[in-house]
Order: structure tokens, then C-alpha cells, then sequence
């Protein structure tokens, strides 16, 4: 069936924003690698970008708006991956894999995060980043069904996504002090273990400060 013209013209305006978004996305990404975020003018993503400065404004405010869109869609693509359905698919080495795909990507855009998180855009950043962790507990914990925990796991999902973005973050301003691989061992084993028995302190019996029954 052919489509409305009405609906052709809806479906050739999306596809109109969706490129023009990319482009001044993309425009500002390149330009904050090489000049820093506090040096990018709305100006500078126009002519780089190709577009005028009122289609500029058609879409976003100013440059931190804009700087806020991209940190959405980058966080929207950090290497998500379908879940597997077999339950045994959750172990440490599909999980060191599956981080390091993330830190690969959130590498790949280094500059970027570093430069939002030195002028105060960690906030945001941490949030979409916490949520995205959540949002792949979640399904996986659904995928292995119903567990018994030693405490509420409406506790433990929210943990481990403020400890994997808090790690992430610091990886990035520091530098990324280890190669993405090490790092996603080192994130997902203080993950299994941890940080008390990352620290060696393994003396605790388990019926010590047990939950309340």
C-alpha cells in the first residue's frame, strides 16, 4: 500500500531532523576533542555541521542543550547487547566481555565524557549512565528468574549500577588508567566479591550481623 501524502511528508520531516540532529551531534563531538567543550561555540558547530544557525535553534538552545542530546544518545548506544536466554550465559567472563564493551565505547568518546564531567555535567551523565546499568540487571535478573538473596534485591540492583558508574567515572578522569579489558575485570570482580574482599577482608563468618530472619 502506497503511503498518504500526508505521511510521506511526516516520514521525509522526521528523517530531515533525525540527519540534521546527527550532524550538529557529530559537529560537536569532533569539535570538543579538539578544542575542549568551553571553547565550542554555537558558531563553530553550525559551520562545521553545515546548517544555519536558525536551524540550530530550531532544535536545541544553545550548545549545552546540545551537549546534553548527545550525552542521551551516546549513553542510548554504550554497546547494549541482547541477553541471552540460556541462564548460564551470566558469568564473570559474560560479564568482563560485556563490560568491556562499554568501556571500549565510552573510550571511543573519551573526551566528551571527561570535558562534561570537569564542568559539572556529571549529574546527568551519572544518571542516564545508572539508569542504563539498572535497565541490564534487570533483565537479566529477569532472564534467571526468582533468586533467593541474603538482602532485598530492590537494594542490590541500585548498588551495583552507583559502584559500576562510579567506576566508570573515575577511569575517565584519571585517564583511563588501564586497558579497557583490565579495567572491565577489575569493575566486574569488585562487583562478584566485593570491596571488603577486595581489600582482604575475608576473616567475617557468614553468621556474623546475619539480616533479621
Amino acid at each position: 500500500m502506497t503511503p498518504r501524502p500526508e505521511r510521506r511528508s511526516e516520514q521525509a520531516t522526521d528523517l530531515r531532523v533525525i540527519k540534521t540532529r546527527k550532524a550538529l551531534r557529530d559537529a560537536f563531538i569532533s569539535l570538543v576533542r579538539e578544542r575542549g567543550l568551553a571553547a565550542v561555540t554555537v558558531l563553530d558547530v553550525t559551520e562545521r555541521a553545515m546548517v544555519n544557525r536558525a536551524t540550530f535553534y530550531r532544535h536545541f538552545r544553545d550548545k549545552y542543550d546540545l551537549m546534553r542530546f548527545t550525552i542521551d544518545s551516546l549513553v542510548a548506544d554504550l554497546a547494549w547487547r541482547p541477553v541471552p536466554s540460556d541462564p548460564s550465559s551470566f558469568a564473570f567472563q559474560d560479564a568482563v566481555d560485556h563490560t568491556e564493551a562499554i568501556l571500549n565505547r565510552l573510550a571511543q568518546h573519551a573526551d566528551l565524557f571527561q570535558a562534561v564531567l570537569a564542568l559539572g555535567g556529571g549529574p546527568r551523565l551519572t544518571l542516564k549512565t545508572q539508569r542504563f546499568v539498572e535497565e541490564i540487571i534487570r533483565h537479566r535478573l529477569d532472564v534467571l528468574g526468582d533468586l533467593e538473596t541474603p538482602i532485598p534485591k530492590e537494594m542490590i540492583v541500585p548498588i551495583l549500577s552507583r559502584w559500576s558508574t562510579a567506576l566508570w567515572s573515575w577511569w575517565l578522569m584519571e585517564g583511563m588508567p588501564y586497558p579497557p579489558r583490565d579495567m572491565a575485570v577489575y569493575v566486574v570482580t569488585l562487583l562478584r566479591d566485593g570491596p571488603l574482599a577486595c581489600l582482604g577482608l575475608t576473616g567475617w563468618a557468614a553468621s556474623e550481623g546475619a539480616p533479621p530472619g
